[in-house]
């Protein structure tokens, strides 16, 4: 007994000093979140939108947010909005992490500076952005978030952003009862017990571990192989939700656009069969996905071990795509 008493000790102690390590490394702060989560009250086909009106909580990418009392990101905690106006010009996003913004400031993420570019360049509308996007969303929940969320605001515009990998619809977890995600994978066996998940939430070591049973395990590589004119099975399997956000869009009466977004280590070709396939049903898009390469691996990342988008990227994105709309859409109805 007295052995195995010493060896316990000794793995306490690795465990302690590993724990340690973690923590000054750093490795860990962009998983640490607060539970700002909270099932969607308007449809179960969207498992979690975020609570409203929170003050600064942390979330996904060691940032702090406020939410509107819509449930959306926003500058301000709380905000209201009254009806449309008669010169307003109402966008909503709809996407992932990277419109959500994970790793910069409010302030920061593209909507807002969209909406910010929008405003400066022309003075007949007042431009309004409405951040409907969420950590993990595949396009699944963004065409769910059009049906059942949006109308809400009465958009002009609609915008689907969206990388490869949001064709996964397998991606999005779920919730757990305090307002944490509940992911599968690596993390399945502890969900089934969530009074230790939310012990191992502290522990900034087990977030690494998980990494590292992620890669192991992991059924899918972000990369897409190519295939002569044909969508991978996962991708055509899902493609059919954008064709929904097309026809929600014209059923609610807004325009609406589809933008491919850039990744880390992307250059645009990983869309290349699904482009194909937006010329082929005649959906608006808008392809960003070649910015990528035109930024260093550090100038693209939001922090040293975040992969998402870093504030200089989004204002990038944000440039061309305030001009965009601004020459496809804004001067349209102007003149109407």
């Amino acid at each position: 007994m007295a052995r195995i008493g010493k060896f316990l000790l000794f793995v306490l102690i690795i465990l302690v000093c590993l724990e340690a390590l973690v923590r000054l490394w750093g490795y860990s702060e962009m998983y640490l979140y607060d539970p700002i989560y909270r099932p969607c009250p308007e449809s179960q086909e969207i498992p979690f939108v975020l609570k409203p009106n929170l003050a600064r909580v942390r979330a996904h990418g060691n940032i702090y947010i406020n939410t509107d009392a819509l449930g959306l990101r926003a500058l301000t905690t709380g905000e209201k909005y009254p009806p449309k106006g008669p010169h307003e010009y109402r966008i909503a996003f709809m996407g992932d992490s990277t419109t959500f913004g994970v790793g910069v400031a409010t302030e920061d993420t593209y909507p807002e500076v969209v909406q910010a570019d929008l405003n400066r360049l022309q003075h007949r509308y007042r431009v309004r952005v409405f951040n409907f996007a969420e950590s993990s969303y595949s396009v699944k929940e963004m065409t769910a978030t059009l049906k059942y969320r949006v109308p809400e605001i009465s958009p002009n515009l609609v915008i689907m952003g969206i990388i490869i990998n949001d064709f996964d619809t397998g991606r999005t977890p779920g919730l757990d009862k305090w307002g944490y995600n509940t992911h599968g994978g690596a993390s399945a066996l502890v969900n089934q017990y969530p009074s230790i998940k939310l012990i191992l939430r502290n522990m900034h070591l087990s977030y690494i571990i998980r990494d590292i049973l992620s890669r192991i395990f992991k059924k899918k590589e972000a990369e897409v192989e190519l295939m002569q004119g044909k969508m991978p099975e996962w991708i055509a399997q899902s493609y059919s939700y954008v064709v929904d956000f097309k026809k929600i869009a014209a059923a609610g009466g807004y325009q609406y656009l589809v933008v491919t977004l850039p990744t880390l280590g992307g250059d645009g070709s990983q869309f290349r069969e699904i482009i194909a396939n937006f010329k082929r049903d005649q959906i608006a898009y808008y392809d960003l996905s070649p910015m990528a390469p035109d930024f260093t691996s550090r100038e693209y990342r939001a922090s040293r071990y975040d992969a998402h988008p870093s504030a200089r990227v989004h204002r990038e994105i944000a440039k061309k795509l305030s001009r965009y709309i601004m020459d496809n859409y804004l001067s349209k109805a102007a003149q109407n």
